[in-house]
């Protein structure tokens, strides 16, 4: 007589077993997340590590996204399984249950590879507790000034930047530089704050499709199932190296948007790269600048007054680049689909959680100045 053993596997394949087992395993961790903040900052900083460190190791070897050529090979996909499905039901009943399982399966190791190397950063220490910043209560004086300071270093570093004839900024080097100067940006942040995060080193994938991707307003995005740090380089220049170290912190364990924004721009302020410093600077600064224009326009004008004319035409060249995308179909659609998954995952802002790095900048660049 057969074991129920035995007869669970007759439908379903032993790998399926082992993935089923660490499913399993993998929703007990995501619930204890959201119920202990210690246990994601411990599975965040130490067990996350290895397995974020392995995929972006692996699959840096290779010079195009993984990722984006999984996508595009949706359609074959699809009909690789269609034929594999009909060819079971020919079979019988136990080959279609077979392949329904093994289905399955595949969405459990996307689950598994997301609680393991993401999830934990949505429900860990805040990075303003990290750093021990105060970024509530975040007055309209505090905007103008944290403006300003950055009105201030773009002023100083526009001398030194090249520009195109449609006055936007271009960026001086390969992508593959940019990301090692990226790399080095982030050693020296973490000397400073080592409890933030952990650094290493890592290749940013330019997306093949970045044109059609920019309809969707994504400027990259971070992949867990393969490690890689993707970035649409279709934006203008100064937005794909922002984009580039925003991507590069989720892949090091930043989850929450507002913090891997702060983190890009952290970083990049570290660097001994100008181009970086003058990115990281000008992204924010629009930040800045749509929280003061709504809230005192009187004080926009005045800070805006001061910024030199070659980063208001690189700001104006962007603001005319986006024109085309910015009324999309497939943003609106994107933008829900990320809206949700923010939320689900304990951003309450959802999307517009992005905005809320104004509040960590101010708080971090006034701290310093103090």
């Amino acid at each position: 007589m057969k074991s129920a053993f035995s007869k669970i596997r007759e439908y379903v394949p032993i790998f399926s077993i082992i993935i089923f087992l660490f499913t399993i395993l993998s929703a007990i961790f995501f619930i204890v997340y959201i119920s202990s903040v210690g246990f994601a900052d411990f599975f965040n900083q130490y067990l996350s590590v290895p397995f974020r460190v392995v995929l972006s190791y692996i699959t840096s070897i290779i010079p195009f996204s993984i990722a984006e050529l999984l996508l595009i090979a949706i359609p074959l996909w699809a009909g690789i399984l269609i034929f594999i499905a009909v060819k079971c039901g020919k079979k019988g009943k136990k080959s279609s249950i077979k392949f329904i399982v093994s289905l399955f399966s595949v969405i459990c190791i996307i689950f598994i590879c997301f609680v393991w190397t993401n999830t934990s950063g949505f429900y860990n220490t805040k990075i303003e507790d990290k750093l021990g910043l105060n970024r509530q209560n975040i007055t309209e004086q505090e905007l103008y000034d944290t403006g300003s300071i950055i009105v201030e270093k773009l002023n100083e570093l526009s001398p030194n930047i090249s520009y195109r004839d449609d006055k936007s900024s271009i960026m001086p080097y390969s992508y593959d530089e940019m990301s090692s100067k990226i790399c080095d940006a982030y050693e020296v942040f973490v000397s400073m704050h080592n409890n933030v995060l952990t650094t290493f080193d890592s290749r940013i994938k330019p997306i093949w499709l970045s044109e059609p991707m920019t309809y969707t307003h994504l400027s990259g995005l971070y992949t867990c199932m393969t490690g890689e740090a993707n970035v649409n380089v279709n934006y203008p220049d100064y937005v794909v190296a922002s984009s580039s170290a925003h991507e590069m912190a989720h892949q090091r364990g930043i989850a929450r948007e507002d913090e891997a924004n702060f983190i890009a721009f952290a970083v990049l302020i570290c660097s001994d790269d100008e181009f970086l410093q003058y990115s990281a600077y000008l992204d924010v600064l629009t930040y800045i600048m749509s929280s003061l224009r709504s809230s005192n326009k009187e004080l926009y004008n005045e800070m805006i007054s001061k910024l030199n004319i070659e980063t208001k035409q690189d700001y104006n060249s962007y603001v005319a680049f986006f024109k085309k995308y910015a009324d999309s179909p497939a943003s609106n659609v994107t933008d829900k689909i990320n809206d949700s998954f923010l939320q689900a995952n304990g951003q309450q802002n959802g999307t517009k959680s992005y905005s809320l790095v104004t509040e960590l900048v101010c708080a971090y660049l006034l701290d310093r100045t103090k």
